[in-house]
């Protein structure tokens, strides 16, 4: 698990969602528009129901986010490696929150990309 304890996690939102990409029927439903901010509080206003989950965000607009951000007592976390994301994706994602990266390597165990395929 990651530690991104004190960051915004609507720009969070909107960062996995920049990231994140149209993968199997999300195709329907992509846009190639950045995700409003009312959008990101939205994410997180419905996710803030759940005690132990501070942001859910699965497929938004079409695009495979697959981001669960847990709340453990004050702190939040991520899994690593980031669901059909490459390792590179998930250590930009901290790089924008200036959060440690101790992942190795350039695809994550779910990696959808045509050389893992």
């Amino acid at each position: 698990m990651i530690n991104i304890t004190g960051i915004n996690l609507a720009e969070f939102a909107k960062k996995v969602y920049e990231l994140s990409v149209p993968l199997g029927l999300g195709q329907l439903h992509y846009t190639e528009e950045p995700l409003s901010d009312a959008d990101a509080n939205e994410c997180v206003e419905l996710s803030a129901k759940d005690d132990h989950i501070a942001l859910n965000m699965d497929y938004v607009h079409g695009r495979s986010c697959k981001m669960i951000v847990f709340r453990n007592e004050d702190a939040l976390e991520i899994r690593s490696p980031w669901y059909d994301h490459t390792n590179t994706q998930l250590k930009e994602l901290l790089d924008a929150f200036d959060i440690e990266d101790k992942s190795s390597g350039e695809h994550g165990c779910a990696c959808a990309c045509k050389d893992c395929a």
